[in-house]
């Protein structure tokens, strides 16, 4: 078996056949920041506004009677430039990633084995890098000009003839097209999670689940069934290695993961 790192997941070396999902290798539970005593978090924020295409949203979300928190940062892919950054040799934090990169925003990426190597393709600056996932998982392809969608890769399979500047791919594809939620057999194990998604309007979410409240199909539910008219949405390396480091003026955040990665989405102005 290859090992994926970071998340409760696992694949074959072939990458053709669904995962299976196992425990994860490090702890899942994010350390809470001290609360005062008199403070009372506000369940949803609403859009918080940082430069023109850019906006956060924090929601705190009831599962089971406890808190699950969501930071979801929403962007106009026209007003950002996205970049897939991939250095298997120079693993780091995303706080370290984030600091020697000063994007706006910076999330983990998709899965990678103990030697940080990327278990899918990735494309970055125009330059491809490793073997498709075929017949399961999804895609965030950036064109050369900047366009953006998620592709199940089920239904769309990569065509190395096609031109692209960035790409990521990962998996499970948590909705298909058309905001269907994908029927998801995972073991009911909560975890931090991170995931991309496009709205109806072609905006790219960036979501980060800090703590351990969320199932994977729980977090695909409650996505579909959110006031965010997403389209479709795909899931990213989460467990440990989840992560988001956000700073656009007024809009701040700092989820940084519990161990180090080779691949990271940046968004960064123009």
């Amino acid at each position: 078996m290859l090992l994926l790192c970071g998340c409760d997941i696992t694949t074959t070396t072939t990458p053709t056949q669904p995962p299976v999902p196992i425990a994860t290798l490090f702890p899942t539970a994010a350390q809470p920041a001290p609360v005062p005593a008199n403070a009372t978090p506000a369940p949803d924020t609403g859009w918080l506004a940082g430069r023109p295409g850019v906006e956060m949203r924090r929601i705190d979300v009831q599962q089971d009677g406890k808190s699950a928190p969501l930071v979801i940062v929403r962007v106009d892919p026209a007003a950002v430039h996205l970049r897939v950054a991939y250095a298997p040799d120079e693993p780091r934090s995303l706080r370290s990633w984030f600091s020697q990169s000063n994007p706006i925003l910076a999330i983990n990426g998709g899965f990678f084995t103990e030697e940080y190597r990327t278990t899918a393709l990735l494309v970055s600056d125009g330059a491809p890098i490793g073997e498709s996932y075929a017949g399961f998982g999804g895609m965030l392809a950036v064109a050369p000009d900047g366009s953006v969608s998620i592709r199940p890769l089920r239904d769309e399979t990569y065509d190395p003839a096609e031109p692209l500047g960035q790409a990521l791919q990962s998996f499970p594809m948590l909705i298909f097209p058309g905001n269907i939620p994908a029927e998801i057999e995972d073991n009911g194990e909560r975890s931090r999670r991170s995931a991309l998604a496009l709205d109806q309007s072609g905006r790219l979410l960036i979501i980060a689940a800090p703590s351990a409240g969320w199932t994977l199909r729980g977090l695909a539910a409650w996505l579909s069934q959110s006031d965010m008219a997403i389209d479709r949405a795909l899931n990213l390396d989460g467990g440990s290695s989840t992560g988001m480091y956000l700073k656009d003026g007024a809009l701040e955040e700092t989820i940084d993961s519990f161990g180090p990665l080779p691949t990271v989405l940046l968004v960064e102005g123009k």
